[in-house]
């Protein structure tokens, strides 16, 4: 689990837009894998989850942006969020796992809404690609944006050495088009001429034991969509410990930002052993500068704030959020927003940039090929 991790969730952008939005965190990461071999560009899981193709590339772009200092508020979770989490891993721990019988599938459904910025100056009209004014837009130069929401379903059999199915088939929806109104026909234009950048057609695929559809011609890594497996027995389950366990492996040194997402991701799944999810939340609660933001019903929404450094254009601060279901102590979404320091003519600022949502049900069947 290394900074190749990142670059895969970039190349998996289920909108292949948001995945160039940050150009110098993108040079950054394919900077730094110089030297691995690339992978085929394709849609992947959109993941609220599966790390080891999480496609989540509006967020982990935004995770590395030159000048990202440390998080704001405490040097430590606040006492609120750490009770919450305490209160977590209880109901986790004395909660049941989704039984999952022969022939029944667990399923991983994720919704997702990520933003498209557009660039009128590279007027997808006149490209022969039809992206050039997605793939070269910032904040600075973007007349207009679009938000779209898009679905994607992932089937786990009760026996995990069997075939897993992947089901991308569903288009993306445009829910709002911002500022100037002609971002709305290039976006369509961009679906029409690359369907696989919008969503895959033919998106439904075999993952036998779960395995990623790597090019056997290009790498001979395997990677698998819970990426922790052949670690679970020597992770530790001490919180500390496990702490220190993934600041080496996923090479974050002291980047809280970052672990916060990327833990979150992974226990949104649910595909850990149940003590380990367990003392992963705990971890959460060593983070510096995590605290509650507010409590809706049974949901309890847990936050970081991170001051960006020069370098950024997307203002002044992320602000990383997990939405916890009390009643069960499972994550069920999470989002990303830009709430500072930005231009609003193409986006409002309380748009968040991205925005997840999960649903974990058993089902009798897996779509058919």
């Amino acid at each position: 689990m290394d900074v190749l991790e990142l670059v895969r969730e970039i190349e998996n952008a289920p909108d292949d837009a948001a995945a160039t939005r940050i150009a110098a965190s993108r040079l950054t990461l394919l900077a730094a894998t110089a030297e691995r071999p690339r992978r085929r560009v394709r849609p992947g899981w959109v993941w609220g989850g599966a790390l080891g193709t999480a496609s989540a590339a509006a967020v982990v772009t935004t995770l590395v942006i030159a000048g990202t200092v440390a998080p704001v508020v405490s040097e430590s979770a606040s006492a609120a969020a750490v009770a919450v989490l305490n209160d977590a891993a209880g109901k986790v721990m004395a909660g049941e796992d989704p039984a999952v019988g022969p022939g029944q599938y667990l399923r991983i459904r994720e919704t997702y809404e990520l933003v498209s910025l557009w660039d009128a100056d590279a007027d997808a009209a006149t490209s022969d690609e039809y992206v050039a004014g997605f793939n070269t837009s910032t904040f600075e130069n973007a007349e207009g944006a679009v938000r779209t929401r898009g679905v994607r379903d992932l089937y786990v059999p009760g026996d995990r050495s069997g075939d897993w199915i992947l089901d991308d088939r569903v288009p993306n929806e445009v829910l709002d088009v911002y500022g100037d109104q002609a971002a709305g026909p290039a976006y369509d234009r961009m679906a029409d001429a690359y369907p696989n950048r919008d969503a895959d057609p033919d998106g439904i695929e075999r993952l036998p034991a779960g395995l990623q559809s790597w090019d056997p011609e290009e790498t001979s890594d395997d990677r698998f969509f819970d990426p922790f497996r052949e670690f679970y027995d020597e992770m530790p389950r001490e919180p500390a410990q496990l702490l220190a366990w993934y600041r080496q492996h996923l090479t974050t040194s002291e980047d809280g930002s970052y672990l916060f997402s990327y833990i979150t991701r992974a226990l949104g799944t649910d595909l850990m052993p149940v003590d380990l999810r367990v003392a992963t939340l705990h971890v959460l609660g060593l983070l510096g500068g995590v605290d509650v933001a507010g409590r809706s019903g049974a949901v309890t929404t847990l936050e970081l704030r991170t001051r960006l450094g020069e370098g950024s254009d997307l203002g002044e601060e992320l602000v990383q959020q997990v939405d916890i279901d009390t009643a069960s102590g499972r994550i069920i979404g999470y989002r990303d927003s830009y709430p500072t320091g930005r231009s609003t003519r193409a986006l409002p600022a309380d748009v968040p940039w991205s925005t997840w949502s999960i649903e974990v049900s058993v089902v009798d069947e897996a779509p058919s090929f």
